[in-house]
């Protein structure tokens, strides 16, 4: 029991909830899928635009999702994208590549939570994900096979009895309002049934579909073509130090920055897990979590199955996510570990600093293979790097205007321009980050009614009553059910 006096896990882990996570550190560990680096990483121009017509803050998924479908809306429209490192260096250079809803494990939550009606929506949405990333690729043709998007199998192997009992009902909950889905979808257990698949030491898995890829190649594709398109600029190593109001009524926002001031009619914050740093509003209720990745070798008896399957770990606390290198080599591309080591001993909540490696989660990460696959001991770590997530106090994204109350800023006139936010994937980026982009784009440009069909307006809203509903100690017991002692 805590002391009288001595604040509790539960209350130390809200404090660091609460911090401003500032700007992101200059030298972020280095990531294997960073490797070789764009041409235009490190570009700027040689002043910073006075103004533009959209100053989109940070250049991963959501940023890049963003410009592109204004262009489509409005090519004629001035674009500047504002980087605090090199381009696409954050989350979406270093996540685990996978393009993967679970939900089978998040819907029951959700209609519990929401209704039926949002449940599904929000479930709809994240599964369109893997179609408009894989037509995404095919339309850049030649240059979008340098992404490696592709279709797998996901495989998600559990090794806790009580959470495979649970998963096999939560299944079937699930395709009971998605009977359309049950084809794509089977339950598989026994050693001698696990073991077709390389498992070991579970009871059971979840085989469905899932997508890959390697993202910052892919994103990479898409800047390259607006860049060429002379209507969206890139400004790296510029870091956002704060948003003004100003009297014109052409370009009524200022964006101050380490490299001057730029005026523009649109702000959009796509900084995800920093977004708190320009909207201290969010403290508390965005918050980030380290994340921490790795490349493994294999043994060449371990199946080559990179092109076609993807995997999950999911353990009695916290999951790992697993792809697998398409080519010869077979590397694993394995990444989680969270909280393993119980949440005492955790380094990563609320730490937005990725120029360092998290030494709990390294520690489990390094025995997955061995523990999980027939053919994994030998396993050898290659390659580690660190991430930043942004996570909400309620589990969904923050993707709407940005009120007064928020902001502090007076609105503009929506006729004139806004301040807008997509942020908080909660570590789904790859399923919530690109047609969230798409829909705010709409949004912006005044067109809501073409995306109110599929995308969930309501629920990932930034109203205020949602917003205030939001606790670091809420989402806590929420995201790690604890129970302050």
């Amino acid at each position: 029991m805590a002391g009288p006096t001595e604040p509790s896990l539960l209350q130390k882990l809200a404090a660091r909830l609460n911090r401003d996570p500032g700007s992101p550190v200059e030298k972020p560990t280095e990531s294997f899928w960073q490797n070789p680096r764009h041409s235009f990483a490190d570009q700027q121009s040689e002043t910073l635009p006075q103004e533009s017509d959209v100053v989109i803050i940070g250049s991963g998924i959501a940023g890049i999702s963003v410009a592109q479908q204004l262009l489509r809306l409005q090519p004629s429209q001035k674009i500047t994208m504002l980087e605090a490192r090199s381009a696409i260096s954050g989350a979406t250079g270093r996540n685990g590549g996978h393009i993967k809803a679970v939900p089978w494990a998040d819907y029951h939550a959700l209609k519990e939570i929401l209704g039926k009606d949002s449940a599904m929506k929000i479930t709809k949405f994240r599964l369109a994900h893997l179609d408009a990333f894989v037509h995404e690729a095919a339309a850049l043709g030649e240059a979008g096979k340098v992404g490696l998007v592709r279709r797998v199998e996901g495989v998600s192997a559990i090794f806790d009895k009580e959470s495979w009992e649970s998963a096999k009902i939560k299944l079937e909950a699930w395709l009971e309002d998605f009977p359309e889905h049950r084809e794509y979808w089977s339950v598989h257990e026994g050693e001698e049934e696990l073991m077709k698949f390389g498992i070991i030491n579970a009871y059971g898995c979840i085989k469905g579909p899932a997508g890959a890829a390697w993202p910052y190649r892919f994103l990479g594709c898409v800047l390259s073509n607006l860049l060429t398109s002379g209507q969206v600029g890139l400004e790296t190593h510029t870091v956002a130090e704060e948003v003004r109001r100003n009297q014109s009524q052409s370009h009524p926002y200022e964006v101050h920055t380490t490299r001057g001031t730029i005026s523009a009619k649109h702000v959009i914050h796509c900084t995800n897990a920093y977004a708190a740093h320009l909207l201290p509003f969010l403290k508390g209720k965005l918050w980030p979590l380290r994340g921490q990745m790795t490349v493994q070798s294999v043994h060449a008896d371990f199946p080559r199955l990179g092109a076609s399957r993807s995997w999950s770990t999911m353990w009695a606390r916290g999951f790992d996510y697993i792809t697998q290198s398409p080519g010869e080599d077979g590397s694993l591309y394995l990444g989680g570990g969270f909280f393993q080591g119980g949440p005492e001993k955790d380094e990563d909540l609320g730490n937005p600093d990725d120029s360092q490696l998290s030494a709990q989660c390294l520690e489990h990460l390094e025995t997955v293979p061995s523990k999980a696959f027939a053919h994994g001991a030998g396993a050898t770590v290659e390659k580690k790097w660190t991430g930043i997530m942004g996570f909400t106090g309620d589990g969904l994204p923050l993707v709407d205007r940005v009120g007064e109350f928020m902001s502090g800023r007076a609105e503009c006139d929506p006729e004139i321009g806004g301040e807008w936010i997509a942020a908080g994937w909660d570590g789904y980026g790859m399923v919530h980050c690109w047609l969230a982009g798409k829909a705010l784009a709409h949004i912006v440009m005044g067109r809501e009614h073409e995306v109110t069909e599929w995308f969930p307006r309501d629920e990932f809203g930034c109203s205020r009553e949602r917003l205030n509903q939001m606790s670091p100690e809420g989402a806590l017991k929420r995201f790690l059910g604890l129970l302050e002692t």
